[in-house]
């Protein structure tokens, strides 16, 4: 029987692990990769830096109770058009480290409430359902008339 080159036993070295590195990445890429791609982000409260609703800087425990609203919302579908509403809309910006999100919010009611996140230059409409965003955003309305 040949002996085996040195020089495959070598490249079988290197690209043995490369290859099963590359079968099984670590599941922190694996989340960063999900998270950059999904529609509805949740955010990191200790990295975010600002938020702004219709402008106003939300601070300290209203911050706080919007992200963690944000956050806990149940992302249900997206939708391929951006809805025309009779309601005003909430604009809402945040910051988390350098990435910008900025996003407009119509109110439906039942916990319903219509997203529309602009991404580069292309909106994404979509619909999550959390009672506790309803209340938050309903709290930050300019014109607290129309809300039921």
């Amino acid at each position: 029987m040949p002996a085996i080159p040195q020089w495959v036993v070598y490249a079988a070295a290197v690209v043995f692990p490369m290859l099963a590195f590359a079968l099984t990445p670590p599941s922190i890429w694996i989340n960063r990769l999900v998270s950059s791609l999904s529609i509805h982000p949740t955010f990191d409260v200790s990295r975010v830096t600002s938020v702004n609703v219709y402008g106003t800087e939300l601070r300290g425990r209203d911050r706080d109770r919007f992200l963690h609203a944000f956050n806990q919302a149940d992302f249900l579908f997206e939708r391929g058009m951006v809805p025309e509403l009779n309601y005003n809309p909430i604009f809402i910006r945040v910051k988390e480290g350098k990435k910008m999100y900025e996003f407009t919010a119509y109110l439906y009611g039942d916990g319903m409430v219509q997203m529309v996140r602009h991404k580069r230059k292309k909106n994404v409409p979509y619909r999550v359902s959390s009672q506790q965003l309803e209340l938050v955003l309903q709290s930050c309305v300019r014109d607290p008339w129309w809300v039921s």
